[in-house]
């Protein structure tokens, strides 16, 4: 069976004492009511902070009609399901290119026939989310549930350093998400150079 959002907080629930749930709710059990305001702020924050490999997308967006009054030639509107933007580049294959955000807006200078695709965060289906990302969330989740629900600090500080280490890992194991990268190794300043890269 898929994993869903209310799996992952039913763990999060069951790991500070409390009860699992079946539903996020303003209206229903105080678990339903804490996870209906807590559960997705928690997801935001933890995408938000990481280029993760299984979180990146990169859209197409559209340019506006009016040019920015600023130094930069275009304006180009973000995708509405981005959770972090990484980076701005020409064409799928293109490298990227300098750019500057503001609201929901990219400021760039491209030329107006030239595609301009966000390499961005987004939030994909429970199901595909991998184990490490599922347990950071779970305990996060525990962390910002533990006092509202059980009126524990000392239990809330340490889910907190649970977190910052669920973190670290799956950090580690996201970066392994994709082919090494290799440096070509030149000359006496190349290690340098590589470092640098």
């Amino acid at each position: 069976m898929a994993l869903t959002n209310f799996d992952i907080a039913s763990s999060a629930l069951v790991m500070i004492g409390a009860n699992p749930v079946t539903a996020f709710s303003s209206s229903g059990t105080t678990e339903e009511i804490a996870c209906y305001h807590l559960y997705q702020s928690c997801v935001d924050h933890w995408l938000s902070l990481f280029p993760w490999r299984f979180a990146t997308k990169v859209t197409q967006m559209p340019r506006d009609a009016v040019k920015p009054s600023t130094q930069w030639q275009a304006s180009y509107t973000l995708p509405s399901n981005m959770r972090a933007l990484q980076a701005v580049r020409i064409g799928l294959s293109g490298s990227d290119i300098p750019f500057d955000r503001f609201e929901n807006k990219v400021l760039c200078n491209a030329g107006l026939t030239e595609p301009v695709y966000a390499v961005h965060t987004y939030e994909p289906p429970v199901a595909w989310w991998p184990g490490y990302f599922v347990q950071l969330i779970e305990v996060s989740l525990a962390e910002k549930l533990a006092f509202p629900l059980s009126a524990k600090l000392d239990l809330q500080t340490k889910l907190g350093q649970q977190s910052e280490y669920f973190f670290r890992l799956a950090k580690n194991a996201d970066s392994r998400q994709q082919t090494s990268r290799r440096f070509k190794v030149t000359g006496r300043n190349s290690i340098m150079e590589a470092r640098r890269a």
